[in-house]
């Protein structure tokens, strides 16, 4: 019994000890100091979304939140003029969750490979060449 007795009361001096550095290392901070972390950390979703992985929001949803800014290298109409050449190709994203370009949604609006932009009627077919005009439906 006195044994026990040592040993609670050693354990409950050692968790008293620990807890208070622990305590020491935190500044206090104001309640809306908190709120401004709070609502911080929901808006960059780094809160903790599941708690058997670990997991925070924008790990788990990383479309919902906005990436870090990136700096660029290129100017703001070096970025226009890809865009405008992206739209003439087709090559922009037309929906999100397929992945699917305009080109593979419409394929017949957006030049293949030059095919169409150069006004190439001809078409391979097998090992030879079939002209668009003689083709059968």
């Amino acid at each position: 019994m006195k044994n026990l007795r040592h040993s609670v009361i050693a354990l409950t001096l050692t968790t008293l000890c620990a807890g208070s550095v622990f305590a020491a290392d935190m500044t206090p901070r104001t309640r809306d100091q908190v709120r401004a972390e709070l609502a911080q950390a929901q808006r960059d979703g780094s809160l903790i979304a599941d708690g058997q992985t670990g997991l925070s929001f924008r790990q788990l949803f990383p479309g919902r939140y906005a990436q870090p800014a990136a700096m660029s290298s290129i100017s703001r109409d070096q970025v226009r003029a890809e865009l405008a050449q992206a739209q003439r190709d087709g090559t922009l994203v037309a929906d999100g969750q397929t992945g699917a370009t305009f080109r593979d949604l419409n394929p017949g609006l957006h030049p293949m490979n030059g095919m169409q932009a150069t006004g190439n009627t001809d078409t391979t077919v097998g090992m030879g060449r079939m002209n668009r005009s003689t083709q059968s439906n």
